[in-house]
């Protein structure tokens, strides 16, 4: 397998570039993702992926709770987050069917998620209790990426066209990033042009 690793609330004056509001995003991810974790647990063909999905599903709702504290502890309030990243990678690739396809796109979220995540820390002005966040939340995400992969590339061994389902994955992320951006134009805000590369076949 060719992977190259190189919610009905008011937004209220929030806007794309205030810090409360990227903190909403994250939470509004991690929220979107222990979904899609929950719905893959149905579908886990074997003991072990079960074992791991579980183990997911109970980081994403922890990383939910830890950026629901950061919101709350700076004096914010939890806001709707209208289009999260998940929601416009669905849009391009379409409703997932299969677990292959539920696999192809996590790790893909996953994979953005590390990097938003490690840029985050590696910015200035982060203080000490947003980076130990970002820190131990990054140790589980690393995690997440590594399984999958590892999944996904024991699919592909038995299946070719696992790498399509891939593929298709890959193009969508590159879209809802595309569509990302645009909007933050739009809103005034900073987000930057991804820098995480696409596997080539």
């Amino acid at each position: 397998m060719n992977l190259n690793e190189s919610a009905g609330l008011d937004r209220g004056s929030l806007h794309h570039g205030d810090p409360l509001w990227v903190l909403n995003e994250y939470r509004a991810a991690e929220l979107h993702g222990a979904g899609a974790i929950f719905r893959m647990g149905r579908l886990a063909d074997s003991a072990e992926l079960s074992a791991d999905l579980t183990r997911h599903l109970r980081d994403e709702t922890v990383h939910a709770w830890l950026w629901t504290k950061a919101i709350k502890d700076m004096g914010g309030e939890i806001v709707a987050v209208d289009q999260p990243y998940q929601t416009r990678l669905g849009a391009h690739f379409g409703l997932p069917r299969s677990l292959t396809e539920f696999l192809a796109l996590t790790w893909v979220s996953e994979r953005r998620g590390v990097e938003q995540y490690t840029d985050h820390l590696d910015g200035s002005d982060v203080s000490p209790a947003i980076q130990r966040t970002l820190r131990g939340i990054l140790r589980d995400e690393r995690w997440h990426v590594r399984y999958i992969h590892d999944e996904l590339d024991r699919r592909i061994r038995e299946d070719r066209g696992v790498q399509q389902v891939v593929d298709r994955a890959l193009v969508a992320d590159e879209h809802a990033i595309a569509d990302m951006i645009a909007a933050s134009a739009v809103a005034g805000s900073a987000i930057q042009a991804p820098t995480c590369p696409s596997p080539t076949p």
